[in-house]
């Protein structure tokens, strides 16, 4: 752009220069070319060494006045390197460069025999102009590049929220698919063990295993269509006519999630302590998840014991609490475990800003606290 800025100034002066024969002024010749080009042809540089351009351009036009030939529009070449200057160094070597362009603007004035005082007048009239501009072109330079600089760190910080919102939606998913599976098919594994244990020696207890089967894959199709139907949609989304929500589990439904775990031989007592009906559904879920969690773990690592399950609602907080008083095994997992069970559970607990202790008990079972803040 700079180098088409500099051929059009070359053009424009060598035009005008060309065509004007009037006395004393000395005739165009091929030095006034020559210097032309000297004024002009440096200011394809203007952005990238203006000051070097300035003094280039101020020396070829002290030479072309020196020969009598008439300024013309010859004077603009280091008005725009002054400008030039101002608009992309500071504001001391500004200054500095109005002491060398000032006396060679003053020249070009007495050639064209102003007045002293004209001269000066319009010597600086156009140096204050053109360091005024330039410095305006500078800031507003300046600030474009602040707009710029900040448009891009906004971009970025934008896609690292885009990218940890992915990941904590997957990370949601992921638990919330690993509960759900693990749990139910952990039931219905033992179950389908018990009726095949039992198949000939005692029907009717396989019957009622394969009924308690039937039931638990319903209850998790019922919950993977939930799922399924979560990510099916956006969030802000109004369903379809023929999708149908199934409720996300509460607390209330801990009284069933008990009754299921004692069909596989754990002896499970609850104490649920009210009320819950005004806790948000997604705190609930993460309560009734977490015992979910620990009473899985209890069926597959501790087997057929006693286990206590204990849910209280204080002013601030509600705690949860699953404790067997079996051998329990503790964090290790058996073969075929993939170890996401605690995991799981302290991530839910650190999304709402709660904490989950698990270790051994003192009579040597288990124990899985958890306390999530209400207030």
């Amino acid at each position: 752009m700079d180098a088409g800025v500099a051929v059009l100034v070359f053009g424009m002066m060598s035009l005008v220069g060309g065509g004007f024969r009037e006395q004393p002024w000395r005739w165009f010749d091929g030095w006034a070319y020559l210097l032309t080009a000297a004024i002009c042809l440096p200011l394809a540089a203007r952005r990238t060494a203006p000051v070097l351009v300035l003094v280039l351009t101020s020396a070829a036009y002290l030479v072309y006045l020196s020969r009598g030939h008439l300024p013309g529009l010859h004077l603009w070449g280091p008005v725009l390197a002054l400008y030039s200057v101002a608009a992309t160094t500071t504001s001391r070597t500004s200054l500095a460069a109005v002491a060398v362009a000032g006396p060679v603007l003053y020249a070009g004035a007495a050639a064209l025999r102003i007045p002293p005082v004209g001269a000066v007048v319009q010597t600086v009239v156009i140096c204050g102009v053109a360091v005024v501009l330039g410095g305006l072109s500078r800031q507003l330079a300046r600030r474009n590049r602040q707009l710029a600089e900040t448009t891009e760190e906004l971009r970025r910080e934008h896609e690292h929220r885009l990218e940890r919102a992915m990941v904590q939606e997957r990370l949601r998913i992921a638990r919330e698919l690993h509960d759900v599976i693990a749990h139910h098919m952990s039931v219905i594994s033992m179950q389908a063990g018990l009726a095949e244990y039992v198949f000939d020696s005692d029907p009717a207890t396989a019957r009622a295993a394969v009924g308690t089967v039937g039931d638990v894959s319903r209850e998790t199709l019922d919950d993977m269509r939930r799922v399924l139907n979560l990510l099916r949609l956006p969030a802000s989304a109004a369903p379809a006519g023929d999708v149908e929500f199934t409720a996300a589990p509460g607390l209330d439904q801990l009284p069933e999630l008990a009754e299921r775990i004692r069909a596989l031989g754990v002896d499970v007592e609850l104490s649920a302590a009210g009320p819950f009906g005004d806790l948000p559904s997604a705190l609930q879920l993460t309560v009734y998840r977490v015992v979910q969690e620990a009473l899985t773990n209890v069926v597959n690592h501790a087997g057929v014991c006693r286990t206590t399950v204990f849910v209280r609602r204080e002013p601030d907080r509600i705690v949860a609490r699953v404790e067997n008083d079996s051998p329990a095994i503790g964090p290790a997992r058996p073969h075929g475990s993939s170890g996401y069970g605690l995991l799981g559970m302290r991530e839910r607990a650190n999304l709402y800003g709660g904490r989950l202790t698990a270790g051994p008990g003192p009579d040597g079972g288990f124990a899985v606290e958890l306390v999530l803040p209400t207030a």
